[in-house]
């Protein structure tokens, strides 16, 4: 590993680790601050030690339970090998990507030299979003193992959310969950409906999709830019086996078509969960059934708890996937269809025929979806529904502003090569970290 790669895990660690309160008073001479720097830019460092100078409020604050999205949890080896496993860009660069890999029942690490366990949110992408509910809310974080079945998690959710509540079978909490924690916190509603009406205000969702992500079906061709990225830039790294791999991929799929919503044509002109209609090895149809019962539970449940969405909006989004059944031999038969903006185009990962539904408001935001967790308006917004106040934010989908960057992307190989010397010279920000979370 060069001096570059580890000066950059270095810095990950280092803003993983330290706590918050010596950032806000700065005790360590400058270094923490200059941290910041380092790692978000200085505009972005500005706003974070705005956050930090916040005052908390006073009297009774409304207890949240943060639950961040798919791969915003740090997953690190505890014996064996021991390290930080994700998010750590020399693993990536290493090509040990697959460490991650798990056992073919999905209950355990398919290595015998790690023993993975989750360790916290992952904070370059959450920081912002912590401060804030931190001062205005009593805030529990729930990182957890985001490879596994929604419903492992879901039951460790109940049992921390028992505990919380103690010997007070009145306290409540409100649920906050961006991307696939939004799915977690859904299906924690439906498989456990009476302990969570008793212990849940309201839940906040962020980007997370009700009805799955046409864009997950790419994640499993090799299709996505993300996981391309990823495979360059460490080419041990079998990033579609690991995908193929994980119970929470199938999980991610929109739901079969006939409890899909009635007012839109299915994004698939095949059935996802049938294992040889994909065309493809390495598919597991016991997780795809996995899926579809979970996604017949999720449809079924009417769990007598607020929700509120927020959701990204008008970034190209891929809306559908179809079969292209006359590609050539060697050429992918998979047809991704996107909207740029408009009544589909979602965050760029979840349209928004998934994050809208009747009788859940919803609050849009031009913003792409890693990064509405870190969005000002998103933020506020959260704090204001945490509280059962009215946001800011529109309740009918806007007209396009134009603000966000609406670039061509780069060519691939330019890409991987501009982040990999990002890495090695240290100058690795929140917004290449980004550009990784190859898993959707």
């Amino acid at each position: 590993m060069r001096l570059g790669s580890a000066l950059v895990g270095w810095l990950l660690g280092q803003m993983e680790s330290l706590p918050i309160e010596l950032l806000r008073v700065d005790r360590l001479g400058g270094a923490p601050l200059r941290l910041l720097d380092a790692i978000y830019g200085e505009k972005e460092a500005e706003e974070v030690r705005a956050l930090l100078n916040r005052p908390r409020n006073g009297g009774e604050r409304p207890r949240v339970v943060l639950l961040p999205g798919l791969m915003g949890s740090l997953l690190a080896s505890v014996r064996g090998i021991s390290a930080m496993l994700w998010v750590n860009p020399a693993v990536i660069t290493n090509g040990h990507i697959n460490l991650l890999d798990l056992s073919d029942d999905g209950r355990s690490d398919r290595s015998p030299d790690v023993e993975i366990v989750p360790v916290g949110i992952e904070k370059l992408s959450y920081l912002k979003l912590i401060l804030a509910l931190s001062r205005a809310s009593r805030l529990y974080e729930f990182p957890y193992d985001w490879r596994r079945h929604l419903e492992y998690n879901a039951e460790l959710l109940r049992r921390a959310i028992h505990r919380w509540a103690g010997a007070t079978p009145e306290r409540r909490f409100v649920l906050v969950g961006h991307s696939l924690g939004g799915m977690l916190a859904r299906t924690y509603l439906t498989l456990y409906p009476e302990e969570a009406e008793r212990h849940v205000e309201r839940v906040v969702l962020i980007g997370s999709p009700i009805y799955g992500a046409a864009t997950t079906a790419l994640a499993f061709t090799g299709e996505s830019i993300a996981g391309q990225l990823v495979t360059r830039l460490g080419p041990g790294n079998d990033v579609v086996g690991f995908v193929r791999n994980l119970p929470v991929s199938y999980q991610l799929l929109p739901p079969p078509a006939d409890v899909f919503r009635g007012d839109r044509p299915y994004p698939f002109d095949w059935d996802p969960f049938d294992a040889e209609a994909w065309g493809l090895e390495g598919i597991r149809q016991d997780y795809l059934d996995d899926a579809e019962r979970l996604h017949r539970r999720l449809a079924a449940a009417d769990p007598q708890v607020a929700m509120a969405q927020i959701t990204g909006c008008h970034r190209s989004t891929v809306t559908d996937v179809f079969l292209d059944r006359e590609a050539q031999p060697g050429a992918s038969c998979f047809r991704p269809v996107a909207q740029e903006n408009g009544i589909d185009a979602g965050d760029g990962v979840v349209p928004l025929w998934s994050s809208c539904c009747d009788g859940m408001p919803t609050y849009y935001v031009e913003e792409v979806h890693q990064s509405l967790p870190n969005n000002a308006r998103v933020i506020d917004c959260v704090l204001r529904l945490v509280h059962g106040e009215e946001p800011g934010l529109p309740t009918t989908l806007p007209e396009p502003t134009g603000l966000l960057n609406r670039l061509t992307n780069a060519p691939l190989v330019q890409q991987v090569a501009e982040l990999r010397q990002k890495i090695e010279r240290g100058e690795f920000r929140r917004e290449d970290l980004i550009r990784l979370f190859f898993a959707h």
